[in-house]
């Protein structure tokens, strides 16, 4: 794994932003809007790195000379369906790195993101605008919106996060070279798990791959525990957790390749197969059947709530639907956790979307199993983009 070849890789092109636009804009003249208002975070970045290339690092206090202090950390794109585009960050000391990436030519700062985009719309006699991530986009900056075009009608839309949804081959290969990443970093940490190792060390040599083989900033926070810490599905590595005999450790590792997301879930055992109970034997068994019989359901028109009930179906017939989370998969792209997402989702699956497959089962005080694989719904089944064995220990498969 550490031979892998994943750089360099041709970027995408201005002729590929220039189509996403003109995707967007379709969108909203379909939903009766003049303009869509793209949002992003720090943590949150897909839409409006998706339209401009552009993203925001980092969220915090910022003083401002007029304003005091407001948080900063989010960035907007206004989009309207005849006219041209603009971008505002409100990381002011980040204006020149906006001017540098952002395929709009009209970017900019702003510590009043809310009413600048207002002005804009009313300017522009925009009467119904669509925000994608209505629901972070702050009160603060809301209140300016609407104070600043009163004849506009606001409106939640999920248009541009449905447009991106589905991936362009440019898309598909980052996504395909991040799952490479993650195969890698999850055989890395595996490889380290022994009686007596921290849990901290096993997930420092995850860790360090995905970093070593792709970007530095990895897609999310790492979930690496042992024993029962697994049982939370969701718990940080610790100095302090010692692995013992017979535990396993539970890897859910996240790289970033050229600004996409991979994922994966495998486990490991410290120790020989015979250290293993039955009962942790037969949920992680469990586990592999739910994660192999949902990738079997994948394909175009498929719902992912269809998904969660095929996974739902062998918890019940092996005995463990008391321990299954409902989650079982969501969209993966610029963001880590995106549309579609499978709790109760009935909106039919789109060839080129991509998704994960992670069943998941906490016992409390016991353990908690999750294997994850990515894959890339087809018209007839799926592309399956995750390698990495399954097994529990380093000669077994499954």
């Amino acid at each position: 794994m550490n031979d892998l070849n994943l750089w360099p890789i041709d970027p995408i092109t201005d002729a590929e932003y220039a189509q996403r636009t003109d995707a967007v804009r379709r969108a909203a003249e379909a939903e009766g809007l003049d303009a869509m208002i793209a949002y992003s975070t720090a943590k949150v970045v897909a839409n409006v790195r998706y339209l401009t290339s552009y993203f925001t690092r980092f969220a915090g206090h910022q003083h401002t000379r007029d304003s005091g202090y407001y948080m900063f950390g989010a960035c907007a794109a206004l989009v309207p369906v005849d006219g041209e585009p603009l971008l505002r960050t409100d990381a002011l000391w980040d204006v020149v790195r906006a001017l540098d990436m952002s395929k709009y030519p009209d970017a900019g700062g702003s510590t009043q993101l809310g009413a600048d985009l207002g002005h804009a719309i009313a300017s522009r006699g925009l009467r119904r605008v669509g925000i994608d991530n209505w629901y972070l986009f702050p009160a603060r900056d809301y209140l300016a919106l609407q104070a600043a075009a009163p004849d506009t009608e606001f409106v939640p839309t999920l248009a541009i996060s449905r447009v991106r949804g589905v991936k362009s081959p440019a898309e598909l290969e980052r996504i395909r070279r991040a799952e490479k990443i993650a195969d890698a970093a999850a055989m890395a940490g595996m490889e380290a798990v022994r009686p007596g190792a921290t849990e901290y060390e096993v997930g420092l040599a995850a860790e360090e791959t995905l970093r070593r083989l792709g970007d530095l900033e990895t897609a999310g926070g790492c979930i690496i525990s042992a024993g029962s810490n697994s049982a939370s599905g969701s718990s940080l590595p610790t100095r302090e957790k010692v692995i013992e005999r017979g535990e396993w450790v539970l890897f859910d590792v996240l790289p970033r390749f050229d600004g996409y997301a991979g994922d994966i879930a495998r486990m490991r055992v410290a120790g020989d197969p015979g250290d293993l109970t039955d009962e942790l034997r037969h949920l992680h068994a469990a586990t592999v059947l739910m994660n192999e019989e949902v990738i079997k359901t994948v394909r175009e028109g498929v719902t992912c709530a269809e998904l969660n009930a095929v996974a739902l179906e062998v918890a019940r017939q092996e005995g463990v639907a008391q321990y299954k989370i409902e989650l079982v998969g969501h969209g993966v792209g610029l963001d880590i956790h995106d549309v579609p997402d499978y709790f109760y989702d009935d909106a039919p699956l789109r060839a080129g979307e991509v998704i994960t497959i992670e069943p998941c089962l906490l016992k409390p005080g016991v353990a908690g199993t999750r294997i994850e694989d990515v894959v890339a719904v087809e018209k007839d089944g799926c592309e399956v983009l995750t390698n990495a064995p399954k097994g529990l220990f380093a000669e077994a498969t499954v």
